[in-house]
């Protein structure tokens, strides 16, 4: 009986270690997020001095307290939802250890589904496809959203919506990194921005496939040009392809209609861009700029600079709204218990493109997805357009 004592009170003894080093380290990533939040650009003009988001820090630490890993993740998230700075990164530390972080919700699946087939195509609630999976996003709330796998009532993703009217969302996925913060998810044109989802099987034409190189030109008829500028990235090896193709165009560009093709442009630098962006301004015909919801950062810095000028049109869809704000260094930060990685911003915003971020920039022009290949489209807009 004596020895039975004394193994459920070692037993107790241990659980408690564990409880008490689960808590610590819990408040060990909490401050040293909170820290390295309070250090950027992006939080000092957007949220320094805001006495509720101090009031958020107090609730979170609360909240993270005897929390498990997976808790403990979407709580720390909470400190990130409210600053609209859409280049940060959250996720788990990627590790071949861990197993998938996925649950199955206790929902009526034939009657979600029937629900959300009656939903409008352009709400953020609906059924969605990834290959030939069937996925349902619903609220009860319209604050926050769970998407799950219509099969089995999988647990795919929560989806918030933020003070400042965007959607961020925790994506849990299977092992390596199990669960991760997606900033700026939106729908647009039936694309769960940010994620693989989509309310249609539709083939889409607003999307650019991938190219082997970052840059082209090419004429399209007597009168019109094509180019594409797929990435303003300002690695030194981008920066030189860029320069050794600009100088191919440079002072040859004479074409009445000159296409400019900045889909799926993943962003950059001035260091990249800006050469173009003069050409441009000199251009002495009329320009179309295509753009779609993977038109990102830099990019879309060009297009709000283009913004305004006489014989300049922007057509396509909305894009991303990843603007301002930004990182130099690239630089990452791994939280001190190993388990969570947070990529900072560095760089200021501008209040000229904050009021795009989260939001996107709206084309002049909108384009049918689903209709046809949007150059031929723009084409069509040429000949309509004296």
């Amino acid at each position: 009986m004596v020895m039975k004592t004394s193994i459920c009170t070692l037993l107790i003894s241990l659980l408690g270690l564990v409880a008490f080093a689960q808590q610590d380290q819990n408040q060990t990533d909490l401050d040293a997020l909170y820290q390295a939040i309070q250090k950027m650009p992006s939080y000092k003009k957007l949220l320094k001095g805001d006495a509720s988001y101090q009031r958020l820090y107090e609730e979170v630490k609360e909240k993270v307290k005897n929390a498990d890993e997976k808790t403990t993740f979407k709580q720390l998230s909470r400190l990130i939802y409210p600053i609209n700075d859409n280049h940060l990164g959250f996720y788990r530390t990627p590790d071949s250890t861990l197993k998938a972080a996925y649950v199955t919700l206790p929902i009526n699946i034939d009657s979600l589904r029937k629900q959300l087939a009656q939903k409008d195509k352009n709400e953020l609630e609906g059924i969605y496809y990834m290959g030939d999976y069937e996925f349902g996003l619903y609220t009860a709330d319209q604050q926050h959203y769970k998407l799950v796998l219509l099969k089995n009532g999988i647990l795919m993703s929560e989806i918030i919506k933020t003070p400042y009217g965007g959607y961020d969302c925790v994506q849990y996925g299977g092992r390596n990194v199990p669960y991760q913060l997606i900033k700026n998810v939106r729908l647009i044109n039936g694309v769960l921005i940010g994620t693989p989802f989509v309310k249609s099987k539709e083939k889409r034409f607003s999307t650019l496939a991938k190219s082997a190189e970052n840059f082209e030109y090419r004429p399209i008829n007597d009168e019109t040009g094509y180019l594409r500028l797929s990435s303003f990235n300002a690695d030194n090896a981008n920066i030189k392809k860029s320069e050794e193709f600009y100088k191919t165009i440079d002072g040859r560009l004479a074409s009445k209609y000159l296409i400019v093709d900045l889909r799926n442009n993943t962003g950059g630098a001035y260091k990249t861009s800006q050469k173009f962006i003069n050409l441009f301004k000199k251009y002495k015909g009329k320009i179309f700029i295509l753009q779609n919801a993977q038109t990102v950062s830099n990019a879309e810095q060009v297009i709000i600079g283009l913004k305004g000028q006489k014989n300049i049109v922007t057509l396509g869809e909305q894009s991303k709204g990843m603007i301002t704000f930004g990182s130099n260094y690239g630089k990452i930060i791994l939280l001190p218990s190993g388990r969570f990685t947070f990529y900072p911003t560095d760089m200021e915003g501008i209040d000229k493109e904050l009021a795009y971020e989260s939001r996107g920039v709206n084309p002049d022009v909108l384009l049918d997805p689903y209709k046809s290949d949007w150059i031929e489209q723009t084409l069509e807009y040429i000949k309509k357009t004296p």
